[in-house]
């Protein structure tokens, strides 16, 4: 693993900050081509196809966010990259990174076949065990993915179980802002579902690039100690 330089706690948010407003052009064209790779997936979970909607953000929205990161990851290192980098990082992480999307899914696809036994009377125990499992799984993944996938962008080459085993270690090291970045993706899934549906066209670029900036402070951290 390897990382940038010039990323601190205390220059963490700044630097985020800063690399947001001198690139928002920038931003807003990966965010726009994010929302399209996403809207196969989008389309089939508003017409109540939950698990074909987990298959398609697999192939569709796992890759584009992969590409997000390395969009992202560049802004953050002060390199801006050309527009059309980010078809070339698509087609780059394609196939590692829709391994990886479906391995992060697993938990939510078995949340989902689990909720329909919640509907008979009485609920029996071992659902309420299976729908906790579900839950935990869910938790522990999506926080892996915070660095799973970025990790994958700096070594496309790796395979999926070695991006697992670093998310894994960097998550257990780092608690805090593990926490803290979750933190802030539950705070853009309430002001989208509370103050404006628009704003899912650029929060998870935001998102992506308070992800970015973790991973290169954590990885610098490891590296100092």
């Amino acid at each position: 693993m390897t990382s940038q330089q010039g990323i601190t706690g205390g220059t963490y948010v700044v630097q985020v900050v800063q690399t947001l407003w001198e690139n928002l052009p920038q931003l807003l064209w990966a965010a726009l081509l994010f929302n399209l790779a996403s809207l196969p997936a989008a389309f089939l979970f508003t017409t109540g196809l939950f698990i074909p909607s987990l298959f398609a953000a697999a192939l569709t929205i796992g890759p584009a966010w992969a590409a997000l990161l390395a969009f992202d990851m560049r802004l953050m290192q002060g390199v801006v990259p050309r527009h059309h980098a980010i078809f070339k990082d698509f087609r780059r992480v394609w196939p590692r990174s829709v391994l990886l999307s479906l391995l992060t899914a697993f938990p939510l696809f078995a949340l989902i076949t689990t909720l329909p036994a919640l509907q008979t009377e009485p609920v029996a125990p071992i659902v309420w065990l299976g729908l906790g499992a579900d839950l935990l799984g869910c938790a522990v993944m999506a926080t892996l993915s915070l660095y799973a996938f970025p990790n994958l962008v700096q070594q496309p080459d790796s395979g999926v179980r070695a991006h697992i085993r670093d998310a894994l270690i960097l998550a257990s090291r780092n608690p805090a802002n593990s926490l803290g970045i979750l933190a802030i993706g539950i705070l853009f899934a309430f002001s989208v579902v509370y103050i404006s549906l628009g704003l899912i066209l650029l929060l998870p670029a935001i998102y992506s690039l308070f992800i970015a900036a973790n991973y290169q402070l954590v990885l610098q951290q490891e590296e100092a100690a």
